[in-house]
């Protein structure tokens, strides 16, 4: 059959037509696909809110592996996280730094105290003033020499701390048959030391020999009173009386006596001596002595230096002053 022009329009019209509207839409892009809808938040029962968890961590990859033969990198440390304090409070006090410990001021240490020694050592003369006695005696086992005027020789020891043996000699001053000897021999103990003040008694017996008028012994007994100035007793006073029995002859020696310790090596002396017969038969031998010195008092040695002036109530003494030298060696146990 023939195709007319009417028949091809009405067959083919309408598919023309369908393919005119389909290629304008074939044509342009595919729009985008639209966003999904936000998430309604969870309502829980009793009205309270949802927890909504928050994003995932992400897991950090993993290190790549160290090549043989090298150590491995450090594992990765995530820096710290600073938080901002809310809006509205305060900050934080103030922490003041630490205090150091500090060391304290140097202080120079004292100097030692060098403790003085007990006049009983460091006094080799502590028993005596010039002539007269004290109440001190030795340090048990001393050995002692004495030196009076060069010609006068003592020996002593102390038994104890409290008593102490002496003798006196005299060497023959004259030669031939007329030759004079003397000699003392003195006991001295100290039954008293009660603070400042310190007692003795002494009792000698004393022989001369080779005299005109024969030989003859005299006794002697008497007591000494001390009072110390100071602590180590280094400076005191002392009063002593000794009675002379010579059979109906008897005479008192009364004495007073001061020592100063001026120095670690020096002393004063001074010496008030009287003598006073009980009996007509001595009455001719009184008088009044004194004795102003020096001394050097050092622990083993003592040296005395001093001026003797005897006074006499009824005629000037021939002699003004005449020396005294007195000097004493110890070996201290």
């Amino acid at each position: 059959m023939p195709l007319t022009k009417r028949k091809f329009s009405q067959r083919f019209a309408p598919a023309v037509a369908i393919g005119a509207l389909a290629l304008p839409a074939w044509a342009q892009p595919t729009p985008p696909p639209a966003a999904p809808p936000p998430p309604q938040p969870a309502v829980t029962p009793g009205g309270e809110p949802a927890v909504t968890p928050g994003p995932s961590a992400t897991p950090a990859p993993p290190a790549p592996a160290a090549p043989a033969g090298t150590a491995a990198p450090p594992a990765y440390t995530a820096p710290p996280t600073y938080t901002v304090p809310p809006t509205g409070t305060a900050p934080p006090a103030y922490t003041a730094p630490p205090t150091y410990y500090t060391p304290p001021a140097y202080a120079a240490a004292p100097p030692p105290v060098v403790p003085r020694k007990n006049p009983r050592v460091a006094n080799a003369h502590a028993d005596r003033v010039v002539l007269l006695p004290t109440a001190y005696t030795h340090p048990e086992g001393t050995l002692y020499f004495s030196s009076n005027e060069l010609v006068l020789l003592q020996a002593g020891y102390a038994l104890s701390d409290v008593t102490q043996l002496t003798l006196t000699g005299l060497p023959p001053i004259t030669e031939g048959p007329d030759r004079v000897y003397f000699f003392d021999l003195s006991l001295k103990g100290a039954f008293l030391r009660s603070g400042p003040l310190r007692l003795a008694a002494l009792g000698s017996a004393m022989g001369v020999f080779g005299i005109d008028q024969g030989n003859f012994v005299l006794g002697r007994a008497g007591a000494v009173a001390e009072l110390c100035f100071d602590r180590e007793c280094e400076s005191s006073a002392s009063l002593s009386s000794h009675v002379m029995l010579a059979g109906p002859g008897t005479m008192m020696v009364n004495g007073a006596g001061a020592i100063w310790r001026i120095s670690r090596g020096a002393a004063l002396l001074l010496e008030v001596d009287t003598a006073v017969p009980l009996g007509g038969e001595v009455g001719e031998y009184s008088g009044v002595l004194v004795a102003p010195g020096f001394r050097f008092p050092y622990e083993s040695w003592s040296l005395d230096l001093a001026l003797m002036r005897p006074l006499d109530t009824e005629e000037e003494p021939e002699i003004a002053f005449f020396p005294w030298i007195s000097f004493t060696y110890r070996f201290l146990p």
